[in-house]
């Protein structure tokens, strides 16, 4: 079936560090894509996975994971803004940013901390997207949705009325050059910027659970 071969599933794994064991994790991934071929389609296979996603602030323990992830992720980095730790935890203590971090697991193994979103206040309205970066041996399990839907949820809790978002082209990031589009975002007057209304935001469908 065609969904199973754009699922990612054999990607190798990018970070020495957040995977000791890599034989253990080529199994696992051949485990999810022997199951995926058991499926009719998409949905069913990611309804199956019983996927759930720890979602937390940055804080002393998962610091360096962001700033290291910050360094490397390419493909799946919206503005490709680099960190270091330093950098990371003053964010952790600034008022006007909101720093995120999200794990992915499922029925056949935990993936760690695979997505991080750091949001900047611009005003009392306004939260822009500083930076979005997602590990890409994830992707096509509705991460994206998973994301934006906490996102918003984080904005309305804070008053905020809109999101911005912006997407810088690199040589190696251009898989997600219509990422805001395709999440609902409209396009601005001005070039690869882009702009949510958070009250009129309907929830994305996905099949992750918050743990």
């Amino acid at each position: 079936m065609e969904f199973v071969y754009g699922e990612n599933l054999f990607e190798t794994v990018s970070y020495s560090s957040a995977d000791k064991d890599r034989t253990k994790q080529y199994q696992v991934q051949a485990m999810r894509a022997s199951s995926a071929k058991t499926f009719a389609n998409e949905s069913e296979f990611l309804a199956s996975l019983n996927m759930v996603s720890v979602v937390e602030p940055f804080n002393k323990f998962n610091t360096p994971r962001v700033a290291q992830l910050s360094q490397r992720s390419n493909q799946f980095n919206l503005r490709t803004i680099r960190y270091t730790e330093g950098d990371i935890e003053a964010m952790s203590k600034d008022d006007d940013v909101i720093g995120l971090t999200f794990t992915l697991e499922d029925k056949f193994g935990d993936n760690g901390l695979i997505c991080v979103v750091i949001l900047k206040k611009v005003d009392a309205e306004t939260l822009f997207i500083d930076t979005w970066f997602m590990s890409c041996r994830v992707l096509k399990r509705g991460m994206e949705d998973f994301t934006l839907n906490t996102i918003v949820e984080v904005a309305k809790s804070k008053g905020y009325k809109k999101l911005e978002g912006e997407y810088i082209p690199t040589p190696k990031n251009d898989m997600v050059k219509n990422h805001y589009s395709n999440l609902g975002f409209k396009a601005t007057e001005e070039e690869n910027k882009y702009v949510l209304d958070v009250d009129s935001y309907t929830s994305r469908n996905c099949y992750i659970s918050r743990k």
